[in-house]
């Protein structure tokens, strides 16, 4: 026998079924900006790929529990290097695609404006890889960095020069300062400048050069002509493998070395681009330890290595390892937030403390903001390029004890 139902029950039935399908269909928006052509494409592909894998993981496992398995979706906007387009692809995620959270945007030049916007809007940005040391130093409430800001870069460039001389008895008085002339570089400058006056360095050279340059020749004159000590860089992926180039051709000697402060010397594209040679005896300020074989000493991340291998063509890098970790960052804030409507996510962002877990796969110990949404736990580490392998020399404590820095470096014609 057929029960009748009332009007009311069939439409509560139809209400009940209606919203246990959109709970089983509900995605959550999550922007990226990044440099996906251009001069930085390489590491925005890097960042891009560490990031997809991480969405596909989370999403494979359930998505967000808190909100009945909702999956995430991705939704990238090209910035190609441009402050003027990452701004614009900003308020189309913003406004148009109605993401709940940011990420991005590597470049400090796009993210310093981009964040700006997000702020106004009132949307949560998690920066990845700009270090300008300002855009987590504007009292911005929905603005958060995971990674290292410009001045701790600095630091660790001079604590590793201080550190090698303090065992050798040998070490540089005078320094170069090289770097790209937008806001990355300008402000590390500002922060080598700092640093270098309070140690008791004197700075014999310091130029900006304008991006996407065909001849480093009148600039490598001059830092010729101050002969100092050692050279502090700070240059992106297309401009650094032309200075290296010709470093090498000029055979200019730094008796104290290279010091690179990430960049281009942090991109696997740059080392299948240029000689070995021609990058010998580098140090590299790097954002994640490079020789720490994460896939040995971290097992469980063993198919995250291989996965991105198999799409880029080369090892993990930090950019890969700081889009991932992000996107680990958003999915806790989400669980706790229990809801994806943006001051929520800011809120629970916000009160972000994780100390384990996949998050942590960038190699720090702790992600804490402060007041300013600064991951002050954030650190690096300085490799010197030792017989074509990018070895850590500092922290003493992360050195390996078959590591020996070649300190002062060979000049070019004492080189096998």
């Amino acid at each position: 026998m057929t029960v009748p139902f009332s009007r009311r029950a069939v439409l509560a039935l139809a209400a009940m079924m209606l919203g246990s399908n959109a709970h089983a269909q509900t995605e959550i928006p999550i922007g990226w900006v990044l440099p996906l052509s251009g001069g930085s494409a390489a590491i925005g592909q890097q960042a891009r790929t560490g990031v997809q894998i991480a969405v596909d993981q989370i999403n494979a496992a359930g998505g967000i529990q808190a909100l009945k398995g909702a999956k995430l979706k991705l939704v990238f906007a090209d910035s190609q290097s441009k402050p003027d387009i990452g701004v614009s692809e900003t308020e189309r995620l913003i406004q148009r695609e109605n993401v709940a959270v940011i990420g991005g945007a590597f470049n400090s030049a796009v993210t310093f404006p981009a964040t700006e916007l997000a702020e106004r809007y009132k949307t949560p940005w998690i920066v990845m890889g700009a270090v300008k040391d300002e855009i987590t130093e504007r009292n911005f409430k929905y603005v958060f960095r995971i990674n290292n800001k410009a001045t701790y870069d600095a630091r660790e460039q001079l604590d590793a020069i201080d550190l090698l001389k303090k065992e050798t008895g040998k070490g540089p008085q005078t320094l170069a300062v090289f770097y790209e002339g937008s806001d990355w570089g300008r402000s590390h400058a500002a922060n080598v400048r700092k640093l270098a006056k309070e140690r008791g360095y004197t700075i014999v050279l310091d130029e900006a050069a304008p991006p996407n340059q065909v001849d480093f020749s009148a600039q490598l004159l001059k830092i010729r002509a101050a002969k100092p000590d050692a050279l502090i860089a700070a240059f992106y992926t297309p401009d650094h493998l032309l200075l290296s180039r010709q470093l090498f051709e000029q055979q200019l000697n730094l008796p104290y070395g290279l010091h690179s402060v990430g960049g281009g010397t942090e991109d696997p594209s740059f080392y299948k681009a240029v000689s070995p040679k021609a990058v010998a005896y580098y140090f590299v300020q790097e954002d994640r330890q490079v020789d720490a074989l994460q896939g040995d000493r971290l097992p469980q991340y063993t198919d995250v290595e291989k996965r991105f291998k198999e799409t880029l063509g080369y090892d993990m890098s930090a950019y890969g390892a700081q889009g991932f970790s992000v996107m680990y960052v958003i999915k806790e804030a989400l669980e706790r937030a229990g809801s994806a409507e943006r001051q929520a996510l800011r809120d629970a962002i916000a009160a972000t403390d994780i100390t384990s877990g996949p998050a942590m796969y960038v190699g720090y110990q702790r992600i804490k903001f402060d007041e300013q949404g600064q991951n002050t736990f954030a650190h690096g580490a300085i490799s010197q390029n030792l017989n074509g392998q990018r070895r850590t020399v500092w922290p003493a404590e992360s050195r390996s004890p078959d590591t020996k820095p070649a300190w002062p470096v060979p000049a070019f014609g004492a080189r096998s």
